[in-house]
């Protein structure tokens, strides 16, 4: 016969967390080898007594309330604690509290398992995915999730702050003439100079190239702005010094001035463009500020809002092109996104980097995504074995009626909700309010998926992923297109996609262009794959035609799914 203690004390010794449990007065009644080496101790020192002797005051009450809470409601608890090592280091703890009742006598039992290196790798991570590589500077991704918490309806912060866009005139003489490595140096130098310039709290970003930004967190007297921009435009009156030579570049600057009345990212940074334009235009190496009488596109824009209204009211112009989804497995086609496209019969084929934003900005894309969504249920409802995929803009998940309408619509078309994933910036899913998470939680309980789109952009999805339920993380185009270039890049979309295995979510990376990012996207644990290396965006009838083809084929070759050549 066994002994009982003696099976129990080798079960918990196989574990691999510190394991022991504890009886009503918090002493150790029990406890396997790991936890004697966590805390340093034999467990004649650990046996009878507390473990949480030495702890402060204020740690040892919430402890004890979390084990008094566990014995009396026989609740599982679960939280994280930081505690010294033997090295007065930092330690990461995930504790779970489990109640043990033994001849009607309640115990807790208590695991410690150490987190520190996963939570060292998720900083790592963030840092990468927020900065660039390069300057150490920021970079474009930090700047889009700020100037959409700069827009964020009633927070007006930033009213009376700047954005500048800059641009280094001249740089790719540099790049030409002394090579690569002189050009990295230049950008390098740029960036610490303009780090030096930039006024408390604010914001320094590489856009990428020879381009940065620049987002001041407090408002800014007029006198002020104008000393800072021609601080910024002397920076680069120092020769950038390389060895045999002394390159000379300008740099151009576009500003615009943050108000209450704007509403969206994509407004700011365009009025900031418009301005370095000018600034460009005007002769470079110099300072432009955005004013609505020199952007040049104004009254074309409003040209186009009009024609983008009328498109709505009558249903024409107004297209989806489907990109199709790939199983990673084995190269099946099983959905595909649809994107909204328009082709105006004076302005010609307007692009949506252009009329999305307008949208955006006029309220019009209320009207325009309920316009696709619908279109493109409607068009793809005989493909029933593909799933759809549309996008949501920020502005849209604000309207109260958002999720109602969607409802309703899936109901008036017979399209099954399964089948329908709506995707969502990371930023318009963390500025949303309580209703409008209400509205996610209603859609998901009918059915349909919500995809975090842009998901290696904001690794702060890390805590957001726990309030709000998700079927899919979608990997931005530009960490792709670099996964096989830089190792960090690589470092992110690889800890992206294990970090999506391990929530069991799809794990989508959009723009594969190359046979070799697919192969390591694979290899990375993605499952879904899209680009222009299996299919550009295609109409509804090349899409349906691509479909035939394809099933025609599989048929010869006894295999029904649809599979597409990478």
């Amino acid at each position: 016969m066994f002994n009982n203690l003696a099976v129990c004390q080798a079960v918990l010794n196989a574990l691999p967390d510190a394991t022991f449990l504890k009886d009503e007065q918090q002493r150790v009644v029990f406890l396997n080898r790991k936890a004697c080496e966590l805390f340093g101790k034999s467990p004649g020192e650990m046996l009878g007594h507390s473990p949480l002797a030495g702890l402060d005051d204020k740690l040892v009450d919430i402890i004890t309330e979390r084990d008094r809470y566990v014995l009396e409601t026989g609740e599982d608890v679960e939280y994280e604690h930081q505690m010294l090592n033997r090295n007065n280091g930092q330690t990461s703890m995930m504790v779970r509290c489990s109640r043990i009742i033994f001849h009607d006598v309640p115990y807790v039992l208590v695991s410690l398992n150490d987190i520190t290196i996963l939570r060292e790798s998720e900083a790592q991570t963030r840092y990468l995915a927020y900065h660039d590589i390069l300057t150490g500077l920021h970079n474009r991704t930090a700047l889009y999730e700020q100037l959409n918490q700069v827009v964020v309806p009633g927070v007006g912060k930033h009213a009376g702050g700047l954005l500048l866009l800059m641009d280094l005139d001249g740089f790719k003489n540099i790049n030409d003439t002394y090579g690569h490595q002189a050009g990295d140096f230049v950008l390098c130098e740029f960036a610490r100079r303009l780090q030096g310039v930039a006024p408390e709290a604010s914001l320094v970003a590489r856009m990428g190239g020879d381009e940065f930004s620049l987002l001041t967190d407090n408002p800014l007297a007029s006198a002020q702005a104008e000393e800072l921009c021609r601080r910024i435009v002397n920076l680069t009156q120092t020769p950038f010094t390389l060895t045999g030579a002394s390159p000379f570049v300008t740099v151009s600057v576009g500003v615009t001035v943050i108000t209450e009345a704007v509403i969206t990212a994509g407004e700011l940074l365009r009025k900031a463009d418009a301005a370095l334009y000018e600034a460009k235009r005007q002769g470079k190496n110099v300072h432009c500020f955005y004013s609505e009488s020199l952007d040049a596109s104004l009254s074309s824009k409003r040209r186009m809002e009009k024609a983008l209204a009328n498109a709505l009211s009558s249903g024409r112009d107004i297209t989806c092109a489907y990109q199709p989804l790939i199983r990673a497995a084995d190269n099946h086609i099983i959905g595909v996104e649809a994107l909204a496209r328009w082709h105006d019969e004076e302005l010609g084929e307007i692009s949506p980097v252009q009329f999305v934003p307008l949208a955006e900005e006029t309220g019009l894309i209320i009207p325009l995504g309920k316009f696709i969504l619908r279109q493109a249920c409607r068009e793809m409802l005989r493909w029933g074995d593909l799933s759809l995929s549309v996008n949501v803009s920020p502005i849209q998940l604000r309207d109260g009626g958002f999720a109602r309408m969607v409802l309703a619509l899936l109901a008036e078309l017979r399209f099954p909700p399964e089948r329908l994933e709506l995707e969502l910036t990371e930023t318009a899913i963390m500025n949303s309010d309580a209703n409008s998470k209400h509205q996610l939680v209603l859609l998901r309980e009918a059915g349909v998926r919500i995809s975090l789109d842009d998901f290696g952009t904001g690794y702060s999805s890390l805590s957001l992923l726990k309030d709000i339920v998700v079927d899919s993380v979608k990997i931005d185009r530009s960490f792709v297109q670099f996964v096989t270039q830089l190792k960090d890049t690589a470092a992110i979309v690889t800890a992206v996609s294990h970090l999506g295995v391990k929530l069991n979510l799809e794990v989508i990376a959009e723009g594969v262009e190359t046979p070799e990012q697919q192969q390591f996207l694979v290899d990375a644990g993605c499952t879904q794959l899209q680009g222009f290396l299996f299919s550009k965006p295609l109409s509804e009838e090349k899409l349906g035609q691509l479909l035939g083809d394809i099933s025609r084929s599989s048929q010869r070759g006894g295999d029904s799914e649809r599979e597409i050549k990478g």
